[in-house]
């Protein structure tokens, strides 16, 4: 049984202000970088293999200070956050984005990437890696939308499940078995 071990990068300006990111390229704030620095103390290097990460700075900030050049990070465009399109660099409006994760609905209205097609993203890569990276642990470093389509792939749905049940925080660690 390998390991699965997924983090939310660190805090952002637009974590604070309640904004969207989705695709936006944000860096992590002062917060965000010390959020790293403390997770990084907490985790064993020594049970990780590689550590896979988004391509977006923010994630890739948190993984090179997570890791360093102990562990191998690989950049996976897979990864990214899920697309909020319209609304991306917006203020988070619950009853606006509640809908975006039901499942039956499916809505991809004002460009952002429907529910299924993020889960199924989420499946492609985990099917890629327990295709190319048997038997290894890996560290996964992602963004909060994609990782929740993560969590339930790997915990399993159907088409009644409350997606918004599981909501990733900034640089806390996920483990997960995983075949």
């Amino acid at each position: 049984m390998r390991k699965l071990y997924i983090v939310r990068h660190g805090k952002t300006d637009w974590n604070v202000q309640g904004l969207l990111q989705g695709s936006a390229d944000i860096e992590l704030n002062e917060t965000g970088i010390s959020e790293a620095k403390e997770l990084k103390k907490k985790i064993d290097l020594d049970k990780i293999d590689l550590c896979i990460c988004s391509p977006l700075k923010r994630a890739k900030q948190t993984a090179e200070i997570l890791v360093g050049d102990q562990v191998e990070i690989i950049y996976d465009d897979l990864l990214f956050e899920r697309g909020f399109g319209d609304y991306e660099g917006k203020k988070i409006i619950f009853d606006l984005i509640a809908p975006q994760w039901d499942y039956k609905l499916n809505d991809s209205s004002h460009n952002i990437e429907s529910i299924q097609d993020c889960l199924a993203r989420a499946k492609k890569f985990l099917d890629k890696i327990k295709k190319e990276y048997p038997n290894k642990n890996i560290l996964i470093v992602s963004h909060g939308s994609f990782i929740k389509t993560l969590h339930f792939n790997l915990v399993g749905y159907d088409e009644n499940t409350d997606f918004l049940s599981f909501n990733p925080k900034n640089t806390t660690l996920y483990e997960y078995d995983y075949e």
